[in-house]
């Protein structure tokens, strides 16, 4: 607000702006009398040609390493995947032959002492 009241006050309320007299009564005759003197461009039909790219025989030589690449990655990936798969398969068949043997054990009850005095004895 306070700025406003300096603004009025320095400049006052007058438009500092002006047009001449009688500007806007033949101002729509001057634009028309242009239009109609320009020359009307004529649109052009013409097609462009498409623009034909020709490899070099090192484009297909990137383009043939960078395939070789990606599928080397991807066996890789894939052979190591497979070969962590194996190796988590063989720890749980471990396990399970621990387990059963620890459940044979426990369904016949045998201890150490049954199993040394089955060793030690003459059939």
């Amino acid at each position: 607000m306070e700025e406003e009241k300096y603004l009025i006050e320095r400049v006052g309320k007058e438009n500092p702006f002006r047009v001449p007299e009688g500007y806007f009564d033949t101002l729509t005759a001057q634009v028309m009398a242009r239009v109609d003197a320009s020359p009307q461009p004529v649109p052009s039909v013409e097609k462009k040609k498409a623009k034909l790219v020709r490899l070099r025989p090192i484009h297909y030589a990137v383009a043939a390493s960078v395939c070789a690449l990606f599928i080397s990655v991807a066996a890789y990936v894939s052979f190591n995947s497979s070969s962590v798969d194996s190796a988590v398969q063989q720890t749980v068949a471990q396990q399970e032959t621990y387990d059963s043997f620890d459940a044979a054990a426990d369904y016949m009850m045998v201890d150490n002492e049954a199993i040394y005095a089955c060793l030690s004895s003459d059939y």
